[in-house]
């Protein structure tokens, strides 16, 4: 059954548009059932033109390692008189000289009251934190031999270093 016109109205042309929905032409917005191109809406994989394929190249880069050379104490072992101080305190009493060492490099007052080899344990410290040349060997063999000499050589080298 078609409409009739009505009096006094005359009878518009139809639109053939009318029926359809409108096109939106803003991103994310394609034909119903397509998501726009560059911006794909969840659910739909990609959409690449037929014919093309993508290629991924990826570059690797290998870098060996390098460690920052090994230097020498700041002191000899029986470099005494380039630190007086720190020489007659360990010679005279160097309890107190091995708990200032400690303190110093963060361990406390308590480490070499507590801990028997603590002053070979400090020197390993020492010399490793500051990339100093040496062998756990040549560290316990100096501390055997002269615990004195290396007591005072950990003073100075932490007074070098500011500590």
């Amino acid at each position: 059954m078609a409409a009739q016109p009505v009096a006094g109205y005359e009878r518009m042309q139809e639109d053939p548009t009318m029926d359809k929905p409108p096109i939106m032409n803003q991103p994310g917005y394609g034909p119903p059932g397509y998501p726009d191109q560059g911006y794909p809406q969840q659910g739909y994989p990609p959409q690449y033109p037929a014919g093309q394929t993508t290629t991924t190249t990826n570059v690797v880069v290998v870098q060996q390692p390098t460690f920052p050379q090994q230097r020498n104490w700041n002191s000899g072992m029986c470099a005494c008189f380039d630190d007086c101080g720190s020489c007659c305190l360990g010679l005279m009493c160097p309890c107190f000289l091995l708990i200032d060492v400690s303190q110093r490099m963060g361990e406390g007052c308590c480490f070499p009251c507590c801990c028997p080899g603590a002053l070979l344990g400090l020197r390993i410290k020492l010399r490793t934190e500051q990339n100093i040349q040496g062998s756990l060997m040549d560290d316990y063999c100096v501390t055997q031999c002269c615990a004195t000499c290396v007591l005072c050589q950990l003073a100075r080298e932490l007074k070098f270093l500011g500590r």
